[in-house]
């Protein structure tokens, strides 16, 4: 993959609450408005399957493309989203809170990214002032980017390069429109996974950056120390009463982590679609941890 400096990115923020998230007979099954890196949509079926029958409120607080969200079945219950990344976060509020005006700019972007080769680049350097302009640009360019990549430098600046694509889907309207539905009544926040507070009887599904992956999506990377916070704030939550599942690479390092009695851990087999090199792509063993049997 080409490569454009070194990576880093960015912090927190304090949580918003919601109101109760319906999912009513009739409404349209929403889908990822992005493409995420180790996203889930093709274990998003069985995370639901093998996630607890009865809970409280649902907590996803490494939110990323959203593809466990989208796909919960239908229920009542307070929904809370929440990421370190900001633009993503501000994308999401803005297709729950502006979505009309945000088709409206991404349809723009999808005019001029056709018609000038190097629009791609201009809108990448440039500095976004509106929470729409952000989300306009943020999804712009994780649909033309190389592999739907997040990445900053150390500056904090985008620098992942164009795809090579012949006609991306920039702007799909319909799509964004069941996303705003979905996320009419959910809480979206900028914060940290150890930050947010879950009670007895609440679901949180945490999917990290992997172990042994890309794991360039805060400062420092997410290394052994933050799987190590995961797994000890996991267990805090689990020993009060909250239904925890973790997603995570089948390693040494995980295996290790999560072979004390509070954990259970499940072996499942998931596609990998985002590697530079065609033959790292396949069905790999990953994880999934949970308290609860």
């Amino acid at each position: 993959m080409p490569t454009e400096g070194n990576i880093t990115v960015q912090a927190s923020d304090s949580s918003l609450r919601s109101e109760p998230l319906m999912a009513g007979p009739g409404i349209p099954r929403a889908r990822p408005f992005v493409k995420w890196a180790g996203g889930k949509r093709s274990l998003a079926a069985l995370i639901w399957e093998q996630a607890p029958t009865d809970f409280g409120d649902y907590y996803e607080p490494f939110v990323g493309g959203g593809s466990v969200f989208f796909a919960m079945p239908e229920r009542s219950g307070m929904t809370y989203l929440s990421d370190v990344n900001r633009e993503l976060i501000t994308a999401y509020k803005v297709i729950r809170d502006d979505v009309e005006n945000l088709i409206d700019a991404l349809q723009k972007h999808a005019r001029d990214h056709h018609a000038d080769e190097g629009y791609y680049l201009r809108v990448r350097a440039q500095e976004s002032e509106t929470p729409l302009q952000v989300a306009a640009r943020f999804i712009y360019l994780n649909k033309t980017c190389y592999n739907g990549l997040y990445r900053v430098n150390r500056a904090g600046k985008f620098n992942v390069p164009k795809g090579s694509y012949k006609n991306p889907r920039i702007c799909d309207a319909e799509g964004i429109l069941q996303a705003s539905t979905a996320l009419a009544h959910a809480g979206v926040s900028v914060e940290t996974f150890d930050s947010i507070a879950p009670e007895a009887g609440d679901f949180v599904y945490c999917d990290p950056p992997y172990d042994g992956t890309f794991t360039g999506y805060v400062p420092g990377g997410f290394g052994d120390g933050e799987q190590e916070l995961l797994r000890d704030t996991a267990a805090g939550w689990g020993q009060r009463g909250v239904h925890v599942m973790i997603s995570n690479s089948d390693t040494p390092l995980i295996r290790d982590l999560y072979s004390g009695p509070v954990f259970r851990i499940r072996e499942v087999s998931a596609p990998r679609f985002i590697n530079s090199n065609g033959e790292g792509r396949g069905s790999v063993v990953e994880l999934l941890i949970t308290t609860y049997d």
